[in-house]
């Protein structure tokens, strides 16, 4: 009998189209790191845009704009990148994480890998993290209830 990975998902109920394409976890890993990415970023970005607007207006006010020009260039490329990388690996984390919590006995909870997967990567294609956020935070409750991180 085959007892790789790939062949102990198939008796879980759900099919692994990704099967060996991306590593397998535990349900101790820190995937779900990535999971509450999108969540810290809109934070931050909320946090960072209030005081770039009130930098914003004091620089406008006393130094012409100069100064929010430029913080605008260096900060909003910095949050693109970083925009960038989180909306790859969020749907990846997505998919290990739940696919490590559906294979562990210890779990009580067993997300659909696949199903949960698309919808993190309909979340950041189609809607620019605006489900991400609600998602994130529900998968994350959802993971806390089961095996108590994060």
């Amino acid at each position: 009998m085959d007892t790789s990975p790939s062949a102990q998902t198939h008796e879980k109920g759900y099919d692994d189209p990704i099967g060996d394409l991306l590593p397998y976890a535990s349900v101790d890993s820190n995937w779900w790191y990535w999971i509450a990415a999108p969540i810290v970023l809109f934070v931050l970005s909320l946090v960072g845009g209030s005081l770039f607007f009130v930098g914003f207006l004091f620089d406008l006010f006393f130094t012409g704009g100069l100064l929010s020009f430029g913080a605008a260039l260096l900060f909003g490329g910095f949050a693109a990148l970083v925009g960038l990388v989180i909306s790859v690996l969020f749907p990846v984390a997505v998919y290990v994480d739940a696919r490590a919590l559906s294979d562990a006995p210890e779990s009580s909870w067993s997300p659909d890998p696949v199903l949960y997967g698309l919808v993190a990567l309909a979340g950041v294609v189609l809607t620019a993290f605006t489900v991400s956020v609600p998602f994130g935070i529900y998968y994350l409750y959802r993971r806390h209830t089961a095996v108590g991180t994060p």
